[in-house]
């Protein structure tokens, strides 16, 4: 006995309203991918700034 799958015809609109399903671990990962790339932005830009601060404190310290 062979098993017939329902066939959406093309006439019809069903395709178009149904809902897309992502699951949740999409999700999830997708914001710990985020939160990695951000903690690593600040990582690297932190010290640069931090830098970039001392030195102008003691460029204005020199040029007093």
């Amino acid at each position: 006995m062979a098993i017939d799958p329902e066939i959406i015809p093309p006439s019809s609109s069903d395709g178009y309203n149904s809902v897309r399903f992502v699951p949740k671990w999409v999700f999830y990962l997708a914001i710990s991918l985020g939160v990695v790339v951000l903690i690593g932005i600040l990582k690297a830009f932190l010290p640069l700034i931090v830098m970039s601060l001392l030195v102008g404190f003691i460029w204005r310290q020199a040029t007093k």
